[in-house]
């Protein structure tokens, strides 16, 4: 019988047992999370157009109340 996830721990687990076990999985996920790196990164650069723009966009981040 499948264990079905029950709470957010059991969510995770799940997935990082998938990941794991499943190369294919893996990069897939792997090329999805440096995808939203590259894009994050990209808006950032031409959303502030300066050399500090890693400052800038954590101010604007906290500003958002996204981070703290």
């Amino acid at each position: 019988m499948k264990k079905v996830p029950v709470t957010d721990m059991d969510f995770v687990e799940l997935i990082a047992e998938k990941l794991k076990n499943d190369p294919k999985i893996f990069k897939n996920h792997k090329d999805f999370i440096e995808g939203q790196m590259f894009m994050s990164q990209s808006f950032f650069k031409r959303y502030f157009k300066e050399d500090n723009f890693k400052e800038q966009a954590r101010e604007y981040l906290k500003g958002m109340r996204l981070i703290q």
